[in-house]
C-alpha cells in the first residue's frame, strides 16, 4: 500500500479483519504503514469484525488514534452485538476529523431506538463473551470437520471463513437446495458464516452429501 501511494493520495482503506478472508493485519504491519505514511492522508480503518479477533498480533488502531494520527476508526453494532437491522454504528477519530464528517452526514441519519440500543448493546459484557465462545467453539469444529473432509479453508479472526472451492456457484446452488445459504465469492471460493452448534452441523452434513 505504501508503494501506491502517490501525491495524488488523500485517503487509504484497511479492513481489519478483512472481508472475506477473515484474515488480519498484525500490528507490526499496520505500525509500518503509520510511520511512513505522508501526512495530509487519512487511513480509514474497517474494524466491523473486532471484537471476534483473539490473536494477540492483531493491530491496536487506538494506539495511532490517541498519537494524534489522521485515522478514523469505525466499528458496528451489525455484527457481534447482533444488531444489524438497526442499522447503525460509530466513528473513532481526532475532532478535526469529525468536524469534517459532519458537514456531509445527513440529518436523522440514526433513530433514538437504534442508539438506546447500542448503549445498551455496551454495557451487555455477557453477551459479547457469549458470543466470542460460541464463535471460536465453532470455528474450531468446522476446522476440524473441514480437515476430515479434505477441504481447504483460511483460519479466520472473524465469524466466517473463506474456502476456496473449484466452481463455487454450482457448490451454491446444490446447498441452497438443501437450505444452506453461503455466500459465493466469484468462481472458485465461498464464505461460510459461523452458526450455532445445530447450524453448523446441518451446515456439514449438507457439504459432506456435495462433496462426496
Amino acid at each position: 500500500m505504501l508503494a501506491a501511494v502517490t501525491v495524488r493520495t488523500r485517503m487509504i482503506f484497511i479492513a481489519n479483519p478483512n472481508n472475506p478472508t477473515g484474515t488480519i493485519n498484525r500490528a507490526e504491519e499496520v505500525a509500518l504503514l503509520m510511520e511512513r505514511l505522508p501526512e495530509g492522508i487519512l487511513t480509514v480503518v474497517d474494524e466491523a469484525y473486532y471484537e471476534y479477533v483473539s490473536n494477540p498480533d492483531y493491530a491496536d488502531s487506538m494506539k495511532w488514534f490517541r498519537q494524534g494520527k489522521d485515522i478514523l476508526i469505525l466499528r458496528t453494532f451489525s455484527k457481534i452485538y447482533g444488531l444489524a437491522g438497526l442499522r447503525i454504528g460509530y466513528g473513532i477519530a481526532k475532532n478535526a476529523i469529525i468536524t469534517d464528517l459532519n458537514k456531509l452526514r445527513p440529518p436523522f441519519n440514526t433513530n433514538t431506538i437504534s442508539q438506546v440500543a447500542a448503549l445498551h448493546g455496551l454495557r451487555d459484557a455477557d453477551h459479547i463473551e457469549r458470543s466470542q465462545k460460541t464463535n471460536e467453539e465453532g470455528k474450531r469444529y468446522l476446522y476440524g470437520e473441514f480437515q476430515r473432509l479434505g477441504l481447504r479453508y483460511v483460519p479466520t479472526e472473524a465469524n466466517f471463513i473463506y474456502m476456496p472451492f473449484d466452481n463455487s456457484p454450482v457448490l451454491y446452488e446444490k446447498l441452497l437446495r438443501m437450505g444452506i445459504i453461503v455466500r459465493p465469492m466469484g468462481p472458485d471460493a465461498i464464505r461460510v458464516t459461523i452458526g450455532l452448534p445445530e447450524e453448523n452441523r446441518r451446515f456439514i452434513e449438507a457439504l459432506k452429501n456435495v462433496v462426496q
